[in-house]
């Protein structure tokens, strides 16, 4: 076989060559991002599945960072922390007095308390500063109708262990404190959207 490029057979022939080796190399390349898609593994939830209306801004972390354990302090001052609420799924939500988008939506977060009873618990974090400990309290009081109890982060440790980009953001834990899902920003969680998305976790279907 003549494979000398200086002859026109020779030429061909390279030029026969170079296109099977191209049409391989692209071959091998659809193979390898269709592995890559069959074998990418799944988030560790599909909560996202059940989000509709303004929820479908919920994000599911591959890597979700695990149940902070700093320490909060509660309406009378006593130490608590995330995991003395393990064993009922959380919706925990970071906020603060000074939070505009935080206080709008605050009353729509007593409201799906109000709606699961003691099937769920809404833990609302403030992070506000020590002087502000008892404007935080008054206002979340007023906010949701006395319906969630007070617990506030001075040092906002848990925004920093979260990974929160800021606030608001709320984070939705299984009953076992592992995160499932999360939400920045605002968002009404008295809606009929965020209940089915509730509901879907509490049957297991995520």
């Amino acid at each position: 076989m003549d494979t000398s490029t200086g002859t026109p057979g020779g030429q061909r022939n390279w030029a026969l060559w170079a296109a099977l080796a191209m049409v391989a190399a692209g071959a091998i390349a659809v193979l390898y991002v269709l592995f890559a898609a069959a074998s990418k593994p799944e988030t560790a939830s599909g909560l996202s599945r059940f989000a509709t209306g303004e929820l479908t801004r919920l994000t599911v972390m591959e890597a979700p960072p695990p149940l902070p354990t700093r320490t909060l302090q509660d309406g009378s001052g006593a130490d608590v922390t995330l995991g003395d609420f393990r064993g009922q799924v959380m919706v925990v939500n970071l906020w603060a007095t000074w939070c505009a988008p935080c206080v709008e939506e605050m009353p729509t977060l007593g409201a799906l308390q109000r709606r699961f009873g003691d099937r769920i618990r809404v833990v609302a974090i403030s992070a506000d500063s020590e002087a502000d400990r008892q404007k935080a309290r008054t206002q979340l009081a007023q906010l949701t109708d006395n319906t969630l109890p007070f617990y506030i982060d001075i040092s906002r440790g848990v925004l920093f262990d979260a990974q929160a980009p800021g606030m608001p953001v709320t984070i939705i834990y299984d009953m076992r404190g592992a995160e499932v899902a999360r939400l920045a920003g605002g968002a009404d969680w008295g809606s009929d959207d965020a209940a089915r998305l509730i509901e879907a976790l509490l049957a297991g279907d995520a």
